[in-house]
């Protein structure tokens, strides 16, 4: 656990890809008193923060490693809800539904998270407007994200579900490369696109037909527009090739 009253390298780390969406806006005295109220704690891969069920005692912001939140059935089958990459933040709508947490927050990798005290948070959305817009943005950007998983599941095959999934890891890591990385595991990946790791592994084979070749978790692609095949209105939005002339896939 970090003090961070006395660690000078806190703030490099933590805006190291830019601000939290939670931080955008915010002076300096602003992040101090949130940094008083807050620890930065180191997890190894494997580790349960949350289980299904459990108080809500604070809000997760990831400086590093991964993080996924999933529900659990009686009988033991999980779905993953959300993949958590560096900067994203997670509890922040159940710190304010009362209750127990309806879901389960899981370390995937080795990482290092700032928690934010959950009191502390609702009494800051009272007094600083600023955060109280980061907040209504954040929970928006979480809902945003949701829809999307909901239609994925509901209106798209497998197939485009992982065309769709991995267009969005691609253009997160450079829309102009012909190689990325995914950042979770194959079977965890299966389970937040609503399938099983067999249909997942024979929806890969088809991708593989498209110039998409799959080593382990690097993909690479025989052009960079190899996935603009799964292009849509959300995806487009992020991408800095959209509608340019050099994307022949993109008419938004």
């Amino acid at each position: 656990m970090t003090n961070l009253e006395t660690e000078t390298w806190f703030p490099p780390l933590l805006f190291a890809k830019g601000k939290p969406q939670l931080f955008q806006g915010l002076d300096k005295s602003a992040l101090q008193d949130i940094l008083s109220h807050s620890v930065v704690k180191e997890y190894e891969g494997g580790k349960m923060l949350v289980q299904q069920g459990d108080d809500v005692w604070c809000i997760f912001i990831l400086l590093e490693g991964h993080l996924r939140t999933f529900r659990s059935g009686k009988e033991g089958d999980e779905v993953t809800l959300r993949m958590l990459d560096q900067g994203e933040s997670c509890m922040a709508a159940t710190v304010f539904m009362g209750g127990n947490s309806p879901f389960a927050v899981e370390v995937t990798a080795k990482s290092r998270i700032l928690e934010i005290s959950a009191t502390f948070v609702k009494n800051l959305v009272l007094k600083d407007s600023q955060f109280s817009i980061n907040m209504l943005k954040t929970l928006a950007t979480h809902y945003e994200s949701a829809i999307d998983q909901v239609d994925n599941i509901s209106i798209k095959t497998p197939f485009q579900r992982i065309g769709h999934y991995l267009l969005q890891k691609h253009i997160e890591q450079g829309a102009n490369s012909m190689s990325f990385e995914l950042s979770f595991k194959k079977a965890t990946i299966a389970s937040h696109l609503g399938m099983t790791p067999e249909t997942f592994s024979r929806a890969l084979k088809k991708i593989r037909k498209m110039g998409i070749t799959v080593d382990g978790n690097k993909i690479r692609m025989s052009d960079a527009f190899a996935l603009c095949h799964f292009c849509d209105l959300e995806i487009a939005k992020n991408c800095s090739q959209a509608g340019k002339e050099n994307c022949p896939h993109c008419h938004f």
